[in-house]
C-alpha cells in the first residue's frame, strides 16, 4: 500500500494562516538579511528574523513531529524520525513557498535574487514565517496548517491539558482561600515578586492555623491567625505576615503584563473559541491611535488603546484574560 505522504500535493493546499494584524512584523518577515544595515537595532518584541527562524525551526518540528506521533496505529520512533525528515525536505519547504505565492513576497537586494532559488535561504525564510506565525496566532494554529498539509484528510489537534467542564470559558469569580493557600496573591519574598500557590508564610517555615470549621470554608478569622505562633523566625528583612484573608481581587498586574497574544490565542483556540481583533485607526497617518477589540465568539471581552496596533492589540488581548478569568488557580 502506498505511504500517502510519500508525495505532498502541490495543489489543493489549506488556506495559509495570515500572520495576525502585526503590520510592522509582516514586513519584517518578508526583508530578507540583504536589505538590512548590519547594526539594525533589535526589535523590542521579538528581537530579529534570525531569532525568529530559530525558534520557527523548533516549532515545525514539534507540529510534524505530533502529527506523526498522533497517526494510528502507532509509528515507531525510528518511523516518525524518517518520515519527519522527508516530510520537512528542502524541496517540499520550496514547493509550499512556491504553491503559497510567498516567494514572490520576500524583498531581497537586486544582487540577491539568485536566493530565491537557494534552498537553504528558502528553508530559513519558511522558518522565520513560522516563527511569526507562533508569536501573534499560536501554537494550535501552526498544528492544524501543518497537518492538512501533511494529510489534508486527517484534522490533528493539541492535547488540551486543562479540564472540560460546563463552565469552562465564563468567567469565574475569585475564590475566598486561607492565608497559606493563596491563589492570586503576590507577595515580596526577599525583594523578589513571587506568584502561585505559596504565601509568604509558607517560605518563611509558617504554618497556616487550621480552619474555622463553619460556613466559609477554608477561610480563617484574622484573629486566629495573627494569634498562632511562627514555627521558624522570618528572613532578617522581611516583610510583617500578611492579614489573614486576601482581599478578591483580580489577577496582579504584573502578573497580566505576562501574558502574550499567543497565550490569550492558544488558550482560546483549546477553549474552541474564535479569537477576532476588529481594529480601529484615528487620527493622522503620522500618528495614529489605534483602537482593537479582542473579541470571543463575535462577543467583545477586551479593548486596548494605544499607538500602534500591535500595541492595541495586545492589551486587548491581556483584558480579555482577565475578563475570561483565565488566570492561575
Amino acid at each position: 500500500m502506498a505511504d500517502p505522504m510519500a508525495d505532498l500535493p502541490p495543489t489543493g493546499l489549506p488556506p495559509l494562516p495570515k500572520i495576525d494584524g502585526d503590520f510592522d512584523l509582516m514586513l519584517d518577515v518578508y526583508t530578507h538579511n540583504s536589505l538590512r544595515f548590519s547594526n539594525t537595532p533589535m526589535n523590542n518584541d521579538y528581537g530579529d528574523t534570525q531569532r525568529l527562524g530559530e525558534l520557527g525551526s523548533k516549532v515545525l518540528d514539534l507540529t510534524v513531529t505530533y502529527h506523526l506521533y498522533s497517526i494510528r496505529p502507532f509509528l515507531s520512533a525510528e518511523e516518525i524520525q524518517q518520515r519527519r525528515v522527508h516530510i520537512t525536505s528542502d524541496t517540499n519547504i520550496d514547493d509550499w513557498l512556491k504553491s503559497y505565492g510567498l516567494k514572490t513576497k520576500l524583498r531581497l537586494a537586486p544582487g540577491d535574487i539568485h536566493l530565491l532559488d537557494n534552498l537553504e535561504e528558502m528553508r530559513k525564510f519558511f522558518h522565520i514565517y513560522i516563527g511569526a506565525l507562533y508569536i501573534r496566532n499560536g501554537l494550535s494554529t501552526i498544528q492544524t496548517w501543518i497537518s492538512r498539509l501533511i494529510d489534508p484528510d486527517v484534522d490533528i489537534k493539541l492535547p488540551n491539558p486543562l479540564p472540560q467542564t460546563e463552565h469552562q470559558g465564563q468567567p469565574q469569580p475569585p475564590q475566598m482561600q486561607s492565608f497559606g493557600q493563596q491563589a492570586y496573591g503576590q507577595q515580596a519574598y526577599n525583594g523578589q515578586q513571587v506568584y502561585g500557590q505559596q504565601a509568604y508564610g509558607q517560605q518563611a517555615g509558617y504554618h497556616p492555623p487550621a480552619p474555622i470549621q463553619g460556613g466559609f470554608g477554608s477561610y480563617s478569622s484574622p484573629s486566629s491567625q495573627m494569634g498562632s505562633p511562627y514555627t521558624a523566625p522570618l528572613p532578617p528583612g522581611s516583610p510583617p505576615p500578611l492579614p489573614g484573608s486576601p482581599p478578591t481581587v483580580p489577577m496582579p498586574s504584573a502578573a497580566l503584563s505576562l501574558v502574550t497574544l499567543a497565550l490569550v490565542n492558544q488558550t482560546a483556540a483549546q477553549r474552541g473559541l474564535q479569537v477576532t481583533y476588529p481594529a480601529d485607526q484615528v487620527g493622522p497617518p503620522h500618528q495614529p491611535t489605534w483602537t482593537v477589540r479582542c473579541c470571543m465568539n463575535g462577543q467583545e471581552y477586551g479593548r486596548g488603546v494605544g499607538k500602534s496596533q500591535k500595541i492595541a492589540k495586545e492589551e486587548a488581548a491581556r483584558q480579555a484574560w482577565a475578563s475570561m478569568g483565565w488566570g492561575p488557580s
